[in-house]
């Protein structure tokens, strides 16, 4: 896979929730690729605009100790 398509794609799926071991697994990366990956996109969105679900597993969890999501009723024209 060419580098800046990886990097792309790594950065999306980390933007997108999924955790590093995942977003190494669905783009079929090596380990030390992936780390280089992980290494760059946390120089580079490790600000302030953190993965919006980093803790997604814990998020998750903690939800459905609450109740669960809630149901949105599905609207069919």
């Amino acid at each position: 896979m060419n580098t800046t398509i990886a990097s792309a794609c790594y950065a999306a799926l980390r933007h997108g929730g999924a955790p590093p071991v995942d977003a190494r697994a669905q783009l079929g990366l090596g380990r030390r690729v992936a780390f280089e990956l992980e290494l760059f996109f946390h120089g580079r969105f490790g600000g302030p605009m953190r993965p919006r679900f980093a803790r997604h597993h814990r998020h998750v969890t903690a939800v459905l100790a609450e109740g669960g999501f809630p149901v949105m009723p599905e609207r069919r024209p």
